[in-house]
């Protein structure tokens, strides 16, 4: 995975300026809402830093943000510089999908955006749970960015591509099923930006399978998903390239999913 993205920054982060992401934010900024004003806060997989300074913004009193690509959060150090948030930011070099307490937790809320998508089985999501699990204080809780939550990801990736069909896909992202594994199917997603090709390799697990790893790992408490939510005042004025008849589909179709979890 580092060696991938390591590959694809430039180009990556240019796909994340679309509107798609800007609606990823916003979903996710509502989900965090209730639990990070004052918190300490963990980022697994922060990237080039989509989040990191979103997440000061938003009310975290100190984050903690871990990736496994170098180059990404070289990237990352760049954001937090700017926006004059050093000094309640700090950046790690870690495999977020392996357990590990981190200096500094436990954790009050721990972020996770699109993590869960590169455990290859359930053994694999298990782990990742548990390096959640140990990280987060009791009553805390876990908001990820998932996959759309389904039990049969073949018919979703057909349903996506046929209703947001290549080049543009999903906000210029086209995802294909391109095998199966035990718990669900492998994924490569392609992007063209005007900053280069953006390829990478992910897996999409059952939806009933992130709920045994889960429990498995010891988050024990609620468990809940939304999917993509394009917010009213985007719908009636879509911008970035965006069309209506595009917004109108992730209704029926959605891109992803957020899991919230509670560790109780």
């Amino acid at each position: 995975m580092s060696t991938q993205y390591n590959a694809i920054r430039a180009p990556y982060d240019e796909l994340r300026k679309g509107y798609l992401s800007i609606i990823e934010r916003e979903n996710v900024r509502e989900a965090v809402a209730p639990y990070i004003k004052g918190a300490k806060v963990l980022e697994l997989a922060c990237g080039s830093g989509f989040y990191t300074t979103y997440l000061v913004e938003w009310g975290a009193s100190r984050v903690l943000a871990a990736d496994i690509s170098s180059v990404m959060l070289e990237e990352a150090q760049r954001a937090v510089d700017s926006a004059g948030f050093g000094p309640k930011v700090t950046l790690l070099e870690a495999d977020c999908g392996k357990p590990e307490e981190y200096a500094g937790g436990p954790f009050q809320v721990v972020v996770g955006g699109w993590i869960l998508n590169y455990a290859a089985n359930i053994e694999a999501l298990t782990q990742t749970f548990r390096n959640i699990a140990i990280n987060l204080e009791e009553g805390g809780v876990f908001i990820g960015v998932t996959p759309p939550p389904t039990n049969d990801p073949v018919a979703f990736y057909e349903a996506e591509n046929r209703v947001r069909p290549a080049p543009r896909g999903s906000g210029l992202l086209v995802s294909h099923s391109t095998g199966t594994v035990e718990d669900g199917v492998t994924v490569h997603r392609h992007a063209d930006t005007s900053a280069g090709v953006v390829d990478f390799d992910t897996y999409h697990l059952r939806r009933d399978t992130y709920e045994r790893a889960a429990r498995a790992a010891g988050l024990q408490g609620k468990f809940e998903w939304s999917t993509t939510k394009v917010p009213v005042d985007f719908l009636e004025n879509p911008a970035g390239g965006a069309s209506r008849e595009e917004l109108e589909t992730y209704g029926t179709v959605p891109h992803y999913g957020i899991l919230v979890i509670s560790k109780d």
